[in-house]
């Protein structure tokens, strides 16, 4: 049981991590394609002509930088939910720490309880040997007073 959990611990681990790994490699791959884009021609078009095709070329290049900027926000939503899940998974599927948790806290009280007992023993002990000393003295007492009368 517990190599199939640790086995399927590594499986979910490995996907953690290539999901991760994809998503990191998406917004790294957008975010040059963006610098790439925002490059400036530097040649001077000064004809009419050469207009409309900047203009047409302009608008490409602004919805290619909409996309790859949607396809980033999209990779780090991936990793937010990424992150989630491994915290929920951490938490709720991390039996091994909860049941350590659960017998350390057992064997704290147990701990607490043997103390307990053994000082509970030690006070009946005392209460039991002062309780000797009292009806000694207190017959002591009882047999003084019927020899004075």
């Amino acid at each position: 049981m517990d190599l199939n959990r640790n086995r399927n611990t590594n499986v979910k681990g490995a996907a953690f991590h290539k999901q991760a790994k994809d998503n990191l490699q998406c917004i790294l791959d957008n975010f040059i394609s963006m610098i790439n884009l925002m490059k400036v021609d530097e040649t001077a078009h000064s004809q009419i002509k050469d207009q409309l095709p900047r203009l047409l070329t302009n608008t490409t290049d602004d919805f290619e930088m909409r996309v790859r900027a949607h396809n980033m926000v999209r990779a780090f939503e991936s990793l937010l939910k990424l992150v989630s899940d491994l915290k929920d998974q951490a938490v709720l599927y991390d039996f091994r720490a909860i049941n350590d948790a659960v017998r350390a806290q057992r064997q704290r009280f147990k701990n607490q309880q043997s103390d307990l007992d053994t000082k509970l023993v030690s006070l009946r002990d005392r209460l039991a040997l002062e309780m000797v000393k009292f009806e000694d003295e207190y017959s002591n007492k009882s047999a003084l007073k019927t020899a004075n009368n």
